[in-house]
């Protein structure tokens, strides 16, 4: 698989602004499901679901409109199966749960992965 032309600066800042959106999202849906409201939710849910996905295709440095999740190398475990539940019933407390831990664990792997590449660059050859 071979990467895109898109530059590592344009993923940064799309990976920012992704995250920047994710959690004003989060705010509003952590108030929504705390007060059992989950079909004011729903939009919220189908759009937080949308950012998870940018988010897991810019941050391994993929055009959104050519790769989908598989093609993802930096990715939290069972993504696909998770984010499936998520999508087939994202009114459930559980899938919003489960998709702030999907954001939690994917931010996770793009640090360690940040960190491995400084550590390699680093390394006198």
């Amino acid at each position: 698989m071979e990467r895109t032309d898109i530059s590592f600066q344009d993923n940064l800042q799309a990976v920012a602004t992704v995250l920047s959106e994710w959690g004003q999202c989060k705010n509003e849906l952590d108030d929504y499901f705390k007060n059992r409201d989950s079909d004011r939710a729903l939009p919220l849910m189908k759009r937080a679901i949308e950012l998870f996905e940018q988010f897991l295709i810019r941050s391994n440095n993929l055009s959104p409109d050519k790769y989908c999740i598989k093609d993802c190398k930096i990715k939290p475990v069972n993504v696909e199966e998770r984010l499936g539940f998520i999508v087939s019933r994202p009114k459930l407390f559980h899938s919003y749960k489960q998709l702030v831990e999907l954001f939690a664990e994917q931010e996770k792997q793009v640090a360690k992965q940040a960190a491995l590449n400084r550590a390699k660059n680093k390394r006198p050859d």
